[in-house]
C-alpha cells in the first residue's frame, strides 16, 4: 500500500458519509490545537524566540524553492524507503524531539502516545531528555519501529553517562546530542506569563528517575520537589566545546548524531571528531532569533558532511516541504509542531493522522511531479523562485 493511498481511503469513507474530523492541513491543525491547549502550554510549544522572525523565516524559506515536474518517468509506484544508521525505514521522515510533548496530550502522557503512533506508522520518534514518563517506558511502546534518544548534556559527566547507558539498555538505536540549547533563549510569550514547564516540575521524569541525579539530592524528589527543581536548574545543561566531543564519542557504541549544525565548518569538524551523523536545525527558531532559515543552511552542511547522513528539521509544515528538504540533500526530515498539534487534538490517533497526511502528500507530489524514488530527488530538481 502506497502512502498516497491515505487520500483514497478518505474519499472512500466519504462515500459512506464519513468526513474527516481532524484538519487536513497545517493551518487548521494549528488553529484547533491553540483552542484545545492551555495557554501556558500553547505558548511554550508554539512560541519562538524574540519577535519570532526566525521561526517565520524557517517556514517562508521553503516558498523560495520550486520543484520542476518531470514527465514520462513511470512514477506509478514510488519507493520512499531509506537505510540510515542501520535502521531500515519505510520513509525518510521522523518525529523531531519536543521536550514538552508529554504535557501536550490531554492525559499528560504525550510521550507514550507519540511512541504508540511511531509503532503504528513506522515513523521513528526522537525522544527528548524532557519526558513526562521515563525513557524506558517510552521505548517499550515503539514496537518494531526504531527510537532515538536526544540528550541534553548535563554538567555532571557521570549523570550524562547514566542517561546514555539507560537509553542503550532500553533499546534506543542512536544518541542525538543537542548542541542548540546551552541555555533557554529569550521567549517573550513564556516571559509574559512567567511560565516555564520544567520549573513547575513538568517533564523531568528522566532526571528524577535517574540514580545519579537522585544521589545528588539531600531528600528524594517526592519529599522535596523544590530542592529537586533547584538541583535540576544547576545541572541540566552544559555549554559544550569541541574538547568535549571525544568524551561524548566515548560514551556509546551507538550512532552519535550532533544536533544544531548549520555551519559547514562545524559539520566538517564534527565529522573529523568521529560522529556518525549531522543534524541540521536551528531548533525551529525557539531559542535564538535573527538567524538564517535552516533550509538555507542545509545544502552547504550536506556538502561538508561529505557522505555522512544529514537529518534536518525546522519549518516543516507540509509534504511539499519534506520533498524540498530531501532534494536539498537531507537523508531524513523531522516533523515537529504538526504532530504535537495532532497529539493535542486526539492523542495517538491525532499523531497518526498527521503523519499519514504528510507522508501521503509527499508520496503524491513525487508521483505527480515524476520522482519515483529518493535517488531522483536531487538539488537540480529544484529552482529558486523570485
Amino acid at each position: 500500500m502506497a502512502f498516497g493511498d491515505y487520500s483514497l481511503e478518505i474519499y472512500l469513507q466519504g462515500l459512506a458519509g464519513v468526513v474527516p474530523t481532524l484538519p487536513m492541513a497545517y493551518a487548521g491543525l494549528e488553529a484547533k490545537a491553540s483552542a484545545a491547549m492551555p495557554q501556558s502550554v500553547w505558548s511554550y510549544l508554539a512560541g519562538g524566540a524574540g519577535d519570532e522572525r526566525t521561526q517565520r523565516a524557517n517556514v517562508a524559506a521553503f516558498d523560495r524553492w520550486g520543484l520542476i515536474p518531470r514527465m514520462l518517468v513511470g512514477a506509478k509506484e514510488r519507493d520512499l524507503s531509506v537505510d540510515v544508521f542501520g535502521m531500515k525505514l519505510l520513509a525518510p521522515v521522523f518525529m523531531a524531539p519536543i521536550g514538552v510533548i508529554g504535557i501536550c496530550a490531554q492525559d499528560g502522557h504525550g510521550d507514550l502516545a507519540t511512541a504508540r503512533a511511531a509503532a503504528a506508522t513506522g515513523v521513528p520518534m526522537v525522544v527528548s531528555t524532557f519526558t513526562a514518563d521515563p525513557l524506558e517506558d517510552v521505548a517499550a511502546e515503539f514496537g518494531d519501529t526504531p527510537g532515538l534518544f536526544q540528550l541534553y548534556v548535563p554538567k555532571d559527566r557521570e549523570f550524562a553517562a547514566s542517561l546514555v547507558q539507560r537509553a542503550e539498555s532500553a533499546g534506543y538505536q542512536a544518541i542525538v546530542v543537542a548542541l542548540d540549547q546551552p541555555v533557554t533563549g529569550w521567549r517573550p510569550g513564556d516571559l509574559a506569563t512567567a511560565h516555564s514547564p520544567p520549573l513547575h516540575g513538568y517533564c523531568l521524569t528522566n532526571y528524577t528517575s535517574d540514580p545519579v541525579f537522585r544521589a545528588g539530592l539531600a531528600q528524594p524528589p517526592e519529599e522535596n520537589p523544590q530542592a529537586t527543581i533547584l538541583h535540576w536548574m544547576q545541572t541540566w545543561s552544559n555549554a559544550l566545546t569541541w574538547d568535549d566531543l571525544p568524551w561524548l564519542r566515548s560514551l556509546t557504541g551507538l550512532p552519535l548524531i550532533v544536533k544544531g549544525i548549520c555551519h559547514p565548518d562545524d559539520a566538517r569538524r564534527a565529522k573529523d571528531g568521529g560522529v556518525d551523523g549531522i543534524y541540521c536545525s536551528n531548533h525551529g527558531g525557539r531559542h535564538a532569533n535573527g538567524g538564517l532559515p535552516a533550509i538555507d543552511c542545509l545544502p552547504r552542511v550536506v556538502d561538508a558532511a561529505d557522505g555522512l547522513p544529514v537529518l534536518f528539521d525546522s519549518g516543516i509544515r507540509s509534504g511539499a516541504d519534506i520533498v524540498k528538504a530531501l532534494a536539498l540533500g537531507a537523508t531524513a526530515v523531522g516533523i515537529g509542531r504538526p504532530y504535537a498539534y495532532g497529539l493535542a487534538l486526539r492523542g495517538v490517533d491525532g499523531v497518526v493522522h498527521v503523519l499519514r497526511s504528510l507522508l501521503a502528500e509527499t508520496d503524491l507530489i513525487m508521483a505527480v511531479d515524476g520522482y519515483p524514488s529518493l535517488k531522483d530527488l536531487k538539488p537540480d530538481a529544484l529552482r529558486r523562485v523570485g
